[in-house]
């Protein structure tokens, strides 16, 4: 008889201890640390008209053509947290690596309707409405959530210099290529930049994944 009430504080106490003792202790990928202290941005540079709001900068409206060749205003962020980065369609290399990490983030929120990805194109020339589309249909991006969007050339490098505080610029030695970072901007609702990330780096985009869901937090 002891043997078995020793047999069923295993079968059923030693579960609800460990959980007991994980919930206290453990820690999870994803969990959550200070989210009063996620920052704001405050960048500025010599080069650019501030937009500034409370001395805060902001992401300047614009307007650009989205892959259904649609005219689009700053409007389609209204209200969302949203990740933006610049990339072009023929990118060899980089843009791969950023399109495969942006996937996670689309895959991480896809049922959160208050989240968007915004990509803008930095060959305006060649990745028309057209060629943005079937560069989306091609990676699996969801166009209800991810955006692409494309424009004149000084729209676009002025957006991202000015807006979004990351260089683009063309190779003087080939027209058809192209020198951009591969920065992800975390932009919250009142579109202040809210966190600066390497689309290349698993580890940097982990916290990128943490950090859009601290600033949920904020907005509770």
């Amino acid at each position: 008889m002891k043997n078995k009430w020793i047999f069923l504080f295993i079968l059923l106490g030693l579960p609800a201890l460990i959980f007991l003792f994980l919930n206290q202790f453990g820690e999870s990928e994803f969990r959550l640390q200070n989210p009063a202290e996620l920052q704001v941005y405050k960048m500025k540079s010599v080069n650019c008209e501030p937009n500034e709001i409370d001395g805060v900068p902001r992401i300047p409206n614009y307007k650009l053509i989205n892959q259904e060749g649609d005219t689009v205003t700053q409007a389609i962020t209204e209200g969302k947290i949203y990740v933006a980065d610049f990339f072009f369609a023929n990118c060899p290399d980089i843009c791969i690596a950023m399109s495969s990490e942006m996937l996670r983030i689309q895959d991480k929120f896809k049922n959160n309707p208050d989240v968007k990805i915004i990509s803008h194109t930095v060959d305006p020339k060649r990745d028309t409405p057209e060629a943005m589309k079937a560069y989306a249909e091609r990676i699996g991006a969801d166009t209800d959530m991810w955006t692409f969007l494309t424009g004149t050339k000084e729209d676009l490098y002025d957006l991202a210099s000015c807006g979004y505080f990351i260089s683009a610029q063309n190779v003087k030695e080939d027209p058809n290529a192209f020198i951009h970072k591969d920065t992800f901007v975390l932009v919250d609702k009142e579109k202040r930049i809210r966190g600066i990330y390497s689309g290349t780096d698993r580890e940097d985009v982990d916290r990128l994944i943490n950090e859009i869901q601290i600033l949920m937090l904020e907005y509770k």
